[in-house]
């Protein structure tokens, strides 16, 4: 059975009920890439070549780790290898394939640590909000075209909600299935859209804190549909805009989109937010948040460290 096949099955029948359908697209034609074509020139520049006929049952742990070396990130190779291992699977559920064939991943990464002090966020929201357009890499005086208050936006919805990146971006204050809805009536948001098919990755609708909320409402009076909008339309990755901001601010590359979630999350923390609120705010379960953000709360460990200092008392 060639693995192109397998991909392509699983292409047609399951790829298209993801939430993000064409994320899933550009991984399975990574795969394909790899996987698919015996001959790749690329793979060959990365030293003795393995082993590979386009058939099934070239998968295993040599080309699997020598595909993540084609790949060259971890987590992405990983998502990849997880997808050509739902692949496999359907197809055997299918009864395309006999056997379920083991696919090898790469060692889970350690979590990211990196999150932002109150000061490191005023100055990427100031520098954006301030920004304007730059003339032969210059900020022009007087210019109040400020082409970057979208990030600003972006910053500001992301660490006070402690939300994902796309959860921010597909944010309305419209109702439409395809997006997550703002109520600025109620003060609620609803980070689901209905039309999307509910994974491990939770998004429960939240209260907004009043001083996020005020700025909502400013921004929809203003004509915004969107709560992260550039030129009037809804921001669909913000990723390079993001590290050139980054960049401006003096800031180390850890600083990533996603690093706001972290910081909303261990702000919660220090401020001694409840474990089983915090879960259910931002969308983790407590395992995750005592495992990734614990050390961050007041209370922790505080009754062994009390207990480090007293006396033994007689018996």
């Amino acid at each position: 059975m060639l693995i192109l096949d397998v991909l392509n099955v699983y292409a047609r029948d399951v790829a298209p009920e993801h939430s993000r359908p064409k994320e899933t697209a550009s991984k399975i034609a990574r795969l394909a890439s790899w996987w698919g074509d015996p001959g790749m020139a690329r793979r060959k520049a990365l030293g003795p070549a393995p082993v590979l006929t386009g058939f099934v049952s070239d998968i295993n742990a040599a080309n699997c780790n020598a595909y993540l070396a084609f790949v060259g990130a971890r987590r992405s190779a990983s998502r990849d290898l997880e997808i050509l291992r739902a692949a496999l699977r359907h197809a055997h559920e299918q009864r395309i394939l006999d056997s379920v064939v083991k696919v090898t991943l790469p060692a889970k990464s350690l979590p990211r640590e990196r999150w932002l002090t109150r000061s490191e966020v005023a100055k990427l929201v100031w520098t954006a909000w301030r920004g304007g357009r730059t003339f032969n890499g210059r900020s022009g005086e007087g210019d109040n075209w400020h082409m970057r208050r979208h990030l600003a936006r972006f910053i500001l919805l992301a660490v006070y909600t402690g939300s994902r990146k796309q959860d921010v971006l597909n944010a309305s204050f419209v109702r439409h299935p395809d997006h997550g809805f703002i109520d600025l009536e109620r003060g609620v948001w609803t980070r689901k859209a209905s039309s999307k098919v509910a994974t491990k990755k939770r998004q429960p609708p939240i209260p907004l804190p009043t001083h996020l909320l005020a700025h909502l409402r400013r921004w929809h009076r203003s004509g915004q549909t969107f709560a992260v909008e550039f030129n009037g339309r809804r921001v669909e990755n913000i990723s390079k805009a993001f590290r050139a901001l980054v960049a401006e601010c003096g800031l180390d590359a850890e600083v990533i989109p996603h690093a706001l979630r972290h910081t909303g999350v261990t702000w919660a923390m220090q401020n001694g937010v409840a474990l089983w609120e915090a879960s259910g705010y931002f969308g983790m379960s407590p395992k995750v948040l005592m495992d990734v953000y614990g050390h961050h709360h007041p209370d922790y460990l505080a009754g062994a460290a009390a207990s480090m200092g007293r006396r033994r008392r007689a018996v």
